[in-house]
């Protein structure tokens, strides 16, 4: 059985490490209609199976907080042998209708008849402060969408960080210290794997390796001494990416993007 060949290198072809750097979603995406539909069945569901509210657990027996919760709730339609009911006779166990989701009524504070015992729960804004500003080079942007690290170099336009081998250094290793070495120390990085997850092969014989690193902590802000070659930075998603790189580089590492 014949083995497929080998492509053999030549030393003299230029060889660079390229660094795929990723954040990952800070939130979770937004729910399709029918992921919303069955969260919405699974919590009615679970509310029509669950126990009696422990109130016992929150409010001691026979205090005035008892007699206030108690107080404020709706008391269930008791089962009469002499009433017909079309729905079907109530099932009532320790205070509350068994066939139907349990209804907890928090009763109000002392201070303000408009207020709750608890303080609601304020959601953080999904738009920051940067896709406001239009900011790409904060991490702090598109939250629901992975972010991917680009460099505009004066000398050849935007590309992932790419970094010349040698042949004392690994490919991951020649990546990440590259990294460091444009975009300073203040950056905690994962590579995913030692192994490249794809290569171009330019029409002058050069060779592009693609290392995947996921960002943990910090930031990549260009050094002075790499200002000389990089003019800006980018933190884009992979359609931003597209725009950046122009349909023929994307059409060959779109592949290595996640949405």
């Amino acid at each position: 059985m014949s083995t497929p060949a080998k492509r053999v290198v030549s030393k003299g072809v230029p060889i660079r490490a390229n660094l795929i750097l990723s954040r990952i979603p800070i939130v979770v995406p937004e729910e399709t209609k029918i992921e919303k539909q069955y969260r919405q069945y699974q919590n009615a569901l679970e509310r029509r199976l669950m126990w009696t509210f422990p109130a016992y657990h929150y409010f001691k027996k026979g205090t005035l907080s008892e007699h206030k919760f108690l107080s404020v709730q709706k008391k269930p339609i008791t089962n009469n042998p002499n009433v017909w009911f079309p729905k079907g006779v109530p099932d009532i166990q320790h205070g509350r209708e068994r066939s139907k989701a349990q209804e907890v009524i928090l009763p109000k504070s002392e201070t303000s008849d408009d207020s709750n015992i608890t303080r609601p729960v304020e959601k953080n804004s999904i738009v920051t402060e940067a896709d406001k500003a239009g900011d790409k080079s904060s991490l702090e942007r598109q939250l629901r969408k992975t972010l991917y690290l680009l460099v505009n170099y004066k000398k050849g336009g935007w590309s992932f960080p790419k970094f010349d081998i040698d042949e004392s250094r690994s490919l991951d290793l020649t990546a990440e210290n590259g990294l460091r070495k444009i975009g300073g120390e203040n950056i905690n990085t994962w590579t995913v794997s030692k192994k490249p997850v794809g290569a171009i092969e330019s029409k002058d014989g050069s060779l592009d390796f693609f290392i995947k690193s996921h960002i943990l902590a910090g930031k990549f802000d260009i050094v002075k001494e790499s200002k000389g070659d990089i003019g800006e930075y980018a933190w884009l998603t992979k359609t931003e990416i597209q725009e950046k790189l122009g349909d023929d580089y994307f059409s060959q590492t779109g592949y290595m993007l996640t949405e």
